[in-house]
């Protein structure tokens, strides 16, 4: 049985009996010496593991000195949290400077864009990540977080004026950024996050949209889409009927196309809930055309989970069809007019709610554009100036009797 061997005060060694290192026995090293007349042994290791007689008599030395000072570790086990908690500390340190030099393009990956999409809207989160894509990663990309200060603010926004993006536009394409910002300094980043005001993002007084689309417009465009592509005509002609924004007509599936009721359920809405919507007979034959073109019997649907308008590569569309954008170029819709005057997809939205409005009580009006607050309704509940005269004629022949009597008392007066 081997046994322990003194090779210097304090420190001593056990061979192993079968394994070698260096052409001898491998050695375990253990320090062994008695404080406060209690005897200790603390275990240093193998000579295999890299341990040696002499860095066992060092550190044996170092305790002595450390006895004689009182200061210090007093024994090998404080000796060893020290460095574990001087280790950790140097860790820490290095993991906080790695973490202020994080750049906005390397937080956006691996933090703030995973975060997003597991707690957002697609719609919400693809918004997102089209400002970061085309306007924060080429301006500020490389930057470090904590080095975004209002000089990198400023060139942003002056990059967004010179593109001729509106205000709006520059609103939220800042509003991204700052969201950014402010879930790293909820982890404990130190960075800045200025206020819309300080850096010039605030919302315009007035961004209401005024271009209705007329009967005429509408029909050019349907006629012009479906010429061009019958995808992107299915799309706008939805929308013409239904009111929908355009990412609740993208991100409608199947399962919520009931064609026996006739009704069509937005459940991804912007207000987080469920709108039911009447199908127009012109809507039920272009779904009906759709499910006999994907070789659907009476009576089958796709499966539920899946996606009702599709792109010319049978893919879901993520923004709006550039078909459309080319056909309203095309038709000149645009030319001459000003930023809120102009054709957009949303414009399909705002003319349907504009002739919704002229035979829906506002009620109705709310249910059916799914809005919440009747400010929204408002809008485009547009005063009838016919009603309003035939009302002022009533009020006139109300007031005419009323001022022949005061003429014929006042002649009385006078008379008398």
């Amino acid at each position: 049985m081997a046994k322990w061997v003194n090779c210097s005060k304090g420190v001593r060694y056990l061979e192993h009996e079968t394994r070698r290192h260096n052409k001898r026995p491998d050695r375990y090293y253990m320090l062994t010496y008695k404080r406060g007349g209690k005897t200790s042994s603390e275990a240093i290791g193998w000579a295999s593991d890299g341990h040696t007689q002499g860095e066992a008599e060092d550190l044996m030395e170092t305790l002595r000195k450390n006895w004689r000072s009182g200061a210090g570790p007093q024994s090998l086990r404080e000796m060893r949290e020290a460095e574990q908690s001087k280790a950790k500390v140097a860790k820490e340190a290095q993991a906080a400077k790695t973490r202020q030099e994080v750049t906005l393009a390397n937080y956006w990956a691996s933090d703030f864009f995973p975060h997003a999409q597991r707690t957002k809207k697609q719609c919400s989160w693809a918004k997102e990540e089209q400002h970061f894509r085309r306007w924060l990663a080429p301006e500020l990309g490389e930057v470090p977080l904590v080095g975004i200060g209002m000089t990198q603010w400023d060139g942003l926004m002056q990059t967004l004026h010179k593109a001729g993006l509106s205000q709006r536009s520059r609103e939220y394409i800042a509003g991204t950024l700052r969201r950014v910002l402010r879930h790293a300094q909820d982890r404990g980043l130190p960075v800045q996050v200025p206020s819309g005001k300080q850096i010039g993002a605030t919302a315009p007084l007035n961004n209401r949209r005024q271009r209705v689309l007329t009967p005429t417009e509408k029909e050019m465009l349907l006629n012009a889409l479906a010429q061009r592509d019958h995808r992107t005509w299915r799309l706008v002609h939805f929308a013409m009927l239904t009111g929908c924004r355009l990412f609740e007509a993208l991100g409608l599936r199947w399962g919520a196309v009931d064609l026996d009721a006739a009704i069509v359920r937005f459940v991804d809405t912007k207000n987080k809930d469920t709108r039911p919507v009447p199908l127009a007979e012109p809507l039920v034959q272009m779904f009906e055309s759709m499910l006999e073109e994907m070789g659907m019997k009476a009576g089958e649907k796709p499966a539920a989970d899946s996606w009702v308008f599709l792109n010319e590569r049978d893919k879901a569309w993520s923004a709006v069809p550039g078909v459309f954008l080319s056909v309203v170029r095309e038709l000149k819709f645009n030319d001459g007019r000003g930023p809120r005057d102009r054709v957009s997809f949303h414009s399909l939205r705002h003319t349907t709610a504009t002739e919704l409005a002229q035979v829906l009580d506002i009620r109705s009006l709310m249910s059916f554009m799914g809005w919440r607050h009747v400010a929204m309704a408002a809008r485009y509940i547009h005063a009838n100036e016919d009603a309003q005269r035939a009302a002022l004629t009533t009020l006139e022949r109300r007031l005419k009797p009323t001022n022949g009597k005061v003429l014929e008392l006042r002649r009385r007066t006078e008379g008398e």
